[in-house]
């Protein structure tokens, strides 16, 4: 496996959970790369004396939390990016020295395409922007993670710029920016912000816009950017020289093809070559006014961050894609989404999606929103009125009552189905449905699901803090952050090897049942969960997937009889559907934990190699484009398959009421 050197990096990936902030580092220049490489921060160095060695380091950290969001462009293009990365390191560790909020800015979400024939579903966001705005959102939880502070997204509007050019009301654009402001605030979006043209221009109009009084001043937004912020010198083919513009150009050309097909049809009256160079007409109009608005944000949001949608050198702008899928299209008012069974995503035209026999069309709020992969185990309890199942970013299923809270009961649960569709995508969270902490039913519920598997606790664990009362399972029963994990790890029997020698191999069960009998709080005691789908889809390239499928791990811990095992496999195929599943226990130090320490060691590798691999593992579990942070409610279910699927719990209040109930079943 080629590891790469860590010996060129100022950056160790953190291993600080989101609720816990990271101690204080103190750095010495003695030690520090920066003064091996350049001896500028070396401590003979004035400079270095003026360096807050421990701020520069965590906004490199914070650097490499976005760049794992980055749009990735084939490795022939031209790239700025070390002028970037210089640039936006700056400005990152001017935040971090302050320790503020990291601002972050990006123009976008204007107005649905106005192809809703055959590219997008409507005019309104759907689930592409939800799915886009979980995915931004994420990005700044992420970076909580290694700053405390965390940050913050604007998202800048520029539909009132563009869409009188592509025949878009001014009352659509009002309509799809106020629904996305309601989706953020009912999904509890609470690191995204919005921002309008009104906030880039001065013009006298009431704090609180409706709309009325918005379309009415559409116009005078519009003038009032181009008249302050258009560039007098403006040329095309003098613009047209830089790498920057060129490539918004192309991306423009390239959906303004679809965008506008039936806006201005092919036709008797327009031949494909007018309608091309209408549409090159179109995108340089946009291309100037994209300078106007540009100039607009700089100047408002001269300290942020800012991002951008479109592909770029990485000089001036950090560009993202919007939505986690490998297709072109990653902006969520150019396309619509599709989901598979196993929660992986499609993104295509409306008109191929519509083509495509394995998938039906999924409405939300009344009207057509996503894509999903046909499959009879999205349909129970019918006599009731059934179920809706949606996706859960980035991992699993919500399943509710169709016909409201309490329709169902946990008596009603179809357990063949779900258990079913966990084995493709868990957890399915099962949330409204009556009767679910009546222990009784849960017991009966369980033995639905498969064969329950006591411990030696018996049948059901009571997950909560008890303080320093273990019970023999090292911190489950505390209130500190656990490591990543599988269940049954420590469940253990005895077995003779292939070289006659007797060895403890772990027997984990293959679901777990969870019933949660209290809220927890919203922002703190999450169960988390990371799937092996996603996991493998982010994990680093240099570790490569089918070399660790030869990969094994010892495990030793003080905790659970003082268990130790080895030549345990680091990838097994899913007996179901034969993916490959990660087995894995976090290494987990004395210094992050008050009970005992679990030691873990990928066997067959350095010291050097088995550090930089773990911590390859570890930073991809906790990467928020695959840990699924699941809040309880009072009388939520979930089932997960622990064999596709990690876990762990963030720390919460010790003593606070947070209370789960689970069983482990075949």
């Amino acid at each position: 496996m080629a590891v790469p050197s860590n010996s060129d990096s100022v950056v160790q990936a953190p291993n600080s959970p989101p609720q816990t902030p990271p101690e204080k580092m103190v750095h010495s220049t003695d030690d520090s790369p920066l003064a091996v490489k350049f001896p500028i921060f070396s401590p003979a160095s004035p400079i270095a004396a003026e360096v807050d060695f421990s701020s520069l380091e965590t906004a490199a950290k914070v650097l490499q939390v976005i760049d794992r969001y980055r749009l990735r462009r084939n490795s022939s293009a031209t790239t700025k990016a070390d002028e970037g990365v210089l640039k936006f390191l700056a400005l990152i560790y001017t935040h971090v020295k302050a320790g503020d909020v990291i601002p972050m800015c990006l123009p976008a979400f204007p107005f649905k395409s106005p192809n809703s024939v055959s590219k997008v579903m409507g005019k309104l966001p759907d689930r592409a922007e939800d799915l886009a705005l979980s995915h931004l959102n994420g990005l700044c939880a992420a970076i909580q993670r290694v700053y405390t502070p965390g940050a913050k997204l604007t998202i800048i509007s520029d539909g009132l710029v563009y869409n009188d050019l592509l025949g878009v009301a001014d009352k659509d654009v009002w309509a799809y920016g106020e629904s996305l402001r309601k989706l953020a605030v009912d999904q509890e979006y609470t690191n995204i912000t919005f921002s309008r043209l009104r906030d880039l221009v001065s013009i006298s109009v009431p704090d609180d816009l409706d709309e009325m009084t918005y379309v009415s001043n559409a116009t005078n937004f519009r003038r009032a950017l181009l008249n302050t912020f258009s560039r007098p010198d403006w040329n095309w083919k003098e613009v047209s020289q830089s790498e920057d513009v060129c490539l918004t150009y192309r991306g423009y050309i390239k959906f303004l093809e679809t965008d506008l097909k039936h806006v201005y049809p092919i036709g008797e009256n327009r031949s494909k070559t007018k309608f091309k160079r209408g549409i090159e007409t179109i995108a340089r109009e946009m291309m100037a006014r994209g300078d106007a608005f540009a100039s607009a944000v700089r100047k408002r949001y001269s300290d942020y961050v800012r991002l951008s949608i479109h592909p770029s050198t990485g000089a001036t702008k950090l560009s993202i894609s919007l939505l986690p899928t490998t297709s072109m299209y990653t902006t969520p008012w150019h396309c619509t989404v599709a989901y598979m069974l196993d929660g992986t995503v499609q993104t295509g035209m409306r008109s191929e999606l519509e083509k495509d026999e394995k998938f039906e069309v999924v409405y939300e709020n009344g009207r057509p929103s996503y894509f999903r992969e046909k499959s009879d185990l999205f349909s129970w309890g019918e006599e009731k009125g059934g179920i809706d199942c949606k996706p859960i970013y980035p991992s699993g299923w919500m399943i509710t009552p169709k016909n409201g809270k309490k329709a169902l009961s946990m008596q009603d649960v179809d357990a063949k189905k779900v258990r079913s569709l966990a084995e493709h995508n868990s957890p399915i969270v099962m949330r409204g449905f009556a009767k679910t902490t009546d222990r009784g039913l849960y017991l009966e519920k369980a033995h639905e699901f498969g064969t329950p598997l006591p411990w030696k606790f018996g049948l059901v664990l009571e997950v909560k803090d008890q303080g320093s009362n273990t019970a023999g399972l090292n911190n489950v029963l505390s209130a500190e952050w656990m490591p990543f994990h599988f269940d049954g790890l420590f469940k253990t029997i005895k077995q003779t090897n292939e070289q006659g020698e007797e060895v403890l191999v772990p027997t984990p069960p293959k679901f777990q049942f969870f019933v949660g009998t209290t809220a927890s709080p919203k922002d703190t005691g999450f169960t988390v969960f990371s799937s092996s789908t996603t996991f493998f889809k982010y994990l680093p390239s240099w570790a490569n997937t089918e070399e660790l499928k030869s990969k094994t791990w010892s495990v030793s811990t003080s905790s659970f009889d003082q268990t130790a095992m080895k030549g345990i496999p680091l990838v097994i195929p899913h007996p179901e559907t034969g993916k490959p599943c990660l087995r894995y226990h976090e290494p987990w130090p004395q210094t992050k934990t008050k009970f005992d320490a679990t030691n873990v060691t990928i066997e067959g590798l350095s010291e050097a190699e088995n550090a930089q691999l773990c911590d390859a593992i570890d930073q991809t579990l906790h990467d928020r484009r695959v840990a699924y942070y699941h809040a309880w409610e009072k009388g939520d279910m979930v089932i997960s398959d622990n064999i596709l699927m990690m876990h762990t719990r963030s720390d919460f209040q010790a003593g606070c009421d947070r209370e789960l109930w689970r069983i482990h079943f075949d």
